[in-house]
Parts: structure tokens; sequence; C-alpha cells
């Protein structure tokens, strides 16, 4: 008999990812019974939210929360809004452009069953064609989110990781007492919870093979990368 994941939720923050939300949903809604997906846009111009919005109608379990009138915009923004809106006992947080497997939700599922906090997705290997500068930006700014993260201890092998499962009432109660260390502009959602959790939360890591991008273009842009800095402050 198939798993029942009707007690999770998967939380997907989107922009622009037209050529490949629909493919993905279709992936999730196969692979896990009961499952639910919250995709959460934050501006798209290419038709992103009526996709959702069309699957959404035949399939209760599917939803969009369209944000292009509010007045922050941002990928944690985006990521803490699908998890505020969820009644599910865990959440996993993906990319809309198929980078991320949706093959790994399993494991990420099982390992927050064991009584994990938090279950990173770590890249092992990347199979989209970074060039050089991107190599170095992603080493760099993961060593120095390192150094943030050391006095808690709260790490693990991909602090910047974009593919991971929160327990929701843990992530909740962070949210409510640490919204401020949160920077809600950033896209780096797991480096922010890893940052206000207490320390010595159980994470647990799941190896995957980070995919080439089925659409859309990486947002990363030197404003990012100013709000990351600010971040390691916070």
């Amino acid at each position: 008999m198939a798993k029942d994941y009707s007690g999770t939720t998967v939380i997907i923050p989107t922009l622009n990812e037209a050529r490949s939300i629909g493919k993905l949903i279709r992936l999730i809604s196969n692979l896990y019974p009961g499952i639910s997906v919250i995709v959460v846009d934050d501006g798209s111009s290419d038709g992103t939210v009526s996709i959702v919005s069309k699957i959404g109608r035949k399939k209760s379990r599917i939803r969009v929360i369209d944000r292009r009138k509010e007045k922050i915009h941002g990928l944690t923004a985006s990521v803490i809004v699908g998890l505020e809106q969820t009644r599910a006992k865990y959440a996993v947080i993906m990319d809309g452009d198929l980078q991320h497997p949706p093959e790994k939700i399993r494991s990420i599922v099982a390992g927050l069953g064991e009584g994990n906090e938090i279950v990173v997705g770590v890249r092992v290997s990347v199979a989209d064609n970074w060039p050089m500068h991107r190599r170095l930006m992603s080493v760099a700014a993961s060593g120095l989110g390192f150094m943030r993260l050391l006095p808690s201890g709260n790490m693990c092998n991909d602090i910047l990781s974009g593919f991971f499962g929160i327990r929701v009432d843990f992530a909740k109660k962070l949210i409510k007492k640490y919204r401020g260390r949160f920077s809600l502009e950033g896209y780096k959602a797991l480096f922010d919870f890893l940052k206000a959790a207490p320390a010595g939360i159980s994470i647990m890591e799941i190896p995957y093979s980070f995919g080439e991008r089925e659409g859309g273009s990486s947002k990363i842009n030197l404003r990012h990368i100013a709000i990351y800095g600010k971040s390691l402050f916070k």
C-alpha cells in the first residue's frame, strides 16, 4: 500500500517558472498520494500563476498564493508565507525549475518523521554548467555562512541549499519569535532558519545531484549578494 503523504506540504517559491512548474507539480502528485502543494509566486509575468490555478481547479490539494502586490518581494518571504499558510506537520521547500529532484522528497519526509527538526538536501554534484565565478561565489558565501553559524553548531554540508524539509510547528515558532533574523528579500531561507534556531538542533542530510534547469534562469544578482552579506550580521 502506498504511503499517505497528507501530512506533508511542498512549498515552491516561484518567479517565472511557467516552463517547468506544471511538470513538477504532476511529478510530485503522482509520486506522493495525498500530498499538498503550495506555489508561492513572487510576481511572475510568464503565466506561472495561471498554470498553477488551472491545476488547482482540478486538484484541491494544489494551490497558488499570488504575491505580486506585496511590498516586500523575495524568495525567503515567499517561503515564510507558504509555511504560515500550511496546517501540515511537515513542509518541504524546493525550487520550481526541476533542479531539485522530487524523488528525494520521500527521504526528506522520512528524516523529519525520525524526529529531525530540519532535513537538508545536500548537493553532491552539479549538473548545471555553472561558470567559474558562480562557483567561487558559492564557496565564499558558504565559508562566511559557516563562520556565522559556528557558535550555535547548527551546520550541515550545504547551508545555502534551497531544498530542505522542516517541521512546521518548529518553523512557525522560529518565524514568530525571531522574524527579525530573516532576510525576507533574500533567497537563502535555510540559512535564516539555521541562524534563528536554538543551538544543537537535530539536522539530517540527504545527498542529491543538482540537475539542469528546465525553465527560467538564475535569479541571483548583485542585490541578492548584498542582502546575503547583511544577513550574516542578523
